[in-house]
């Protein structure tokens, strides 16, 4: 409590009453959107709509961050009001996708998760030291004429990247069910044709995160399954 009124005042002494009141309802959406009662109607429904194979489609599995080394497909920019620059050209499944099985090439192109822009960020912020104002991403953010994102609601968010990487330092990682979420906001990723796990687009930080920090493991959600994972002897396009 004492460190989020440290945060409060300093808000307040930056940039003032309105800054506070633009941090408090983003950070109140952010909690309701991450509570297990937001997320339940949206998960069964998802759940059933796609299920395609026989196991729990909800059940998480801890894997070595490490070994999800690509994302699915290609990187592209974002166009989204968000504050990233590149996301999965895959058709939006991620969630949508919750139990699903899928052909097509989006497991053929070897894209590495470290190619990502919040990669990088994290990277000279963590390891080599570099303050936020100082990097390359925030750089972008001030000279690009299309994003929605002031320096300080930017930099707002990236000190809650710093409350992230310490929680995780020092407690370990906590799944979304653990932390009062639901299992929506768990790292998404997709298995491919030989089983290979793949990023898409939810849980970047988390995951960045977890590999700058060298974890034996994190929870992940798998979404998609490849076709030819399942069914290798099924001959059909894709």
């Amino acid at each position: 409590m004492s460190h989020l009124l440290e945060r409060v005042k300093e808000i307040w002494r930056r940039d003032g009453a309105l800054a506070i009141a633009d941090e408090t309802a983003a950070h109140l959406r952010w909690r309701l959107e991450g509570s297990s009662a937001y997320g339940a109607v949206r998960s069964r429904e998802l759940q059933f709509r796609n299920r395609c194979i026989d196991a729990d489609p909800l059940q998480l599995t801890w894997v070595d961050p490490a070994e999800i080394e690509y994302v699915v497909g290609k990187l592209v920019p974002d166009t989204t009001a968000d504050s990233h620059f590149e996301r999965p050209n895959v058709p939006s499944q991620g969630r949508d996708g919750i139990g699903a099985v899928r052909g097509g090439e989006w497991d053929r192109p070897t894209v590495p998760f470290t190619d990502l822009s919040e990669y990088r960020l994290l990277e000279r912020h963590f390891l080599e030291g570099v303050p936020w104002t100082e990097t390359e991403f925030v750089d972008r953010h001030r000279r690009s004429p299309d994003s929605d994102w002031s320096e300080r609601k930017l930099l707002h968010k990236l000190e809650r990247i710093d409350d992230l990487y310490e929680t995780i330092a020092t407690e370990g990682y906590a799944t979304q069910r653990e932390l009062g979420g639901h299992p929506l906001n768990e790292i998404i990723v997709y298995l491919g044709r030989n089983g290979e796990l793949r990023w898409h687009e939810n849980g970047r930080h988390r995951l960045a995160i977890a590999k700058l920090l060298d974890l034996e493991s994190v929870p992940v959600l798998i979404t998609v399954r490849h076709r030819k994972l399942l069914f290798p002897g099924e001959q059909r396009p894709g």
